[in-house]
């Protein structure tokens, strides 16, 4: 650090220096983020209150009610209005909060957790941290294999974990056959629905066959669900629900020196931005159901442009037709890893997979951006061809 500032302008050209080393959405460069850009609305609201901070809920009374109907809009969207829980920073924290709450409400000594090979990562940082077992069942067609389930469950299995939104493709688990065998053995299910719930609410409401996964479903317990994925708002903003008060209870606790004179909020950040409430109420508010759905169509319009032209390239393999904006491919030429590579090196973000590379085809981007996409992916697989000839070629002169 300076002895004495370096002053606003020399700050501000070091800043533009080195953040132009950062994607960012306006490029259409970003297919592999589930993130996207910011409404500009929820962006103006964030930045007129950094100063709150709601670990300290006492003090920002309006913004705690502000979050209480939060909860109540995401639940009705998620078939439970009088669900109870919070706004978080994300998928991460939420899970870690669900299977917490769920450990705590079971008291079994040696708790255990049935959840797909293809479940997200944070569940192995909440059993690491909680000292849970996770009982790991292999996906069929990338989703959780429910039959292997009840031979999974054991005296101590507390928790069995769905996702509305599977990180590799986008696919729903079978969480409707998940909650027969909940009512059988009375083990509740926590729905990891960071992506797909700000999306399959609104497909299913415009018409589409998507299988039930919230809390219509008698055996879920809680959802996580992050509105700064699909829901578009400011980074950080993400949210856990729970059928009921008690579940949340289990991890709530007292904290008596706060200045505002309540007790702690159940979440696992004590300092968090009271901005992200008030940012997500401003554009729930503003976008309402309808403004939701026609986001949606549009995602879904522009993926299924974008499967019908991967699907016309030779030597391109579609892995699945897709459910939601996610979808993954594969050449039939190139090595994945080598796709991969070449399409980074044209600037391109995009996921890799051991078995396709995903794309999501997030609200920053436009058939324009695709369009140059399917350009720079058909030369670069031109480009392959030519050189697999010519080392061919080579080859064979050296015989």
């Amino acid at each position: 650090m300076n002895v004495k500032g370096i002053g606003r302008r020399n700050i501000l050209n070091s800043l533009s220096r080195r953040l132009s080393e950062d994607l960012n959405f306006k490029s259409g460069k970003i297919f592999g983020s589930m993130c996207t850009e910011p409404h500009n609305f929820a962006r103006s609201v964030y930045s007129a209150h950094l100063e709150k901070n709601i670990g300290d809920p006492g003090l920002l009374r309006g913004t705690l009610s502000l979050e209480g109907d939060c909860i109540r809009m995401i639940g009705t969207i998620l078939s439970h209005p009088k669900a109870t829980g919070h706004m978080v920073s994300g998928g991460t924290e939420a899970n870690v909060m669900a299977l917490w709450s769920a450990r705590n409400e079971s008291r079994k000594e040696k708790p255990e957790v049935i959840l797909s090979s293809l479940a997200h990562h944070s569940f192995k940082k909440a059993g690491d941290m909680l000292g849970l077992r996770l009982v790991v069942i292999p996906s069929d067609k990338h989703r959780l294999d429910a039959s292997k389930i009840t031979n999974a469950i054991t005296s101590n299995t507390i928790l069995m974990i769905g996702t509305a939104g599977t990180t590799d493709l986008g696919l729903i688990d079978p969480i409707q056959e998940m909650s027969e065998i909940s009512g059988r053995f009375q083990i509740p299910i926590h729905v990891d629905a960071s992506f797909g719930g700000f999306i399959i609410p609104f497909l299913k409401d415009h018409g589409s066959d998507l299988p039930d996964f919230d809390f219509r479903l008698k055996g879920v317990r809680s959802i996580t669900i992050d509105p700064h994925k699909m829901g578009m708002a400011p980074i950080p903003s993400g949210a856990v629900l729970f059928r009921n008060r008690r579940a949340l209870d289990t991890i709530s606790y007292d904290t008596v020196y706060l200045a505002g004179g309540l007790k702690s909020r159940g979440t696992i950040l004590g300092t968090s931005p009271g901005a992200s409430i008030v940012s997500v109420w401003s554009l729930l508010n503003l976008m309402g159901q309808e403004g939701y759905q026609k986001t949606a169509r549009s995602c879904m319009r522009l993926t299924e442009h974008l499967y019908q032209r991967l699907a016309g390239i030779d030597g391109v393999v579609v892995i699945s037709k897709p459910e939601m904006n996610v979808l993954g491919f594969r050449s039939s030429r190139m090595k994945i890893s080598d796709l991969s590579r070449q399409l980074r090196n044209k600037g391109y973000a995009i996921s890799t997979f051991p078995t396709h590379l995903r794309l999501v085809i997030m609200p920053h981007l436009t058939r324009s951006h695709v369009e140059m996409f399917i350009e720079t992916l058909i030369e670069v697989l031109g480009k392959n061809r030519h050189s697999s000839r010519a080392i061919k070629d080579r080859r064979s002169k050296a015989v």
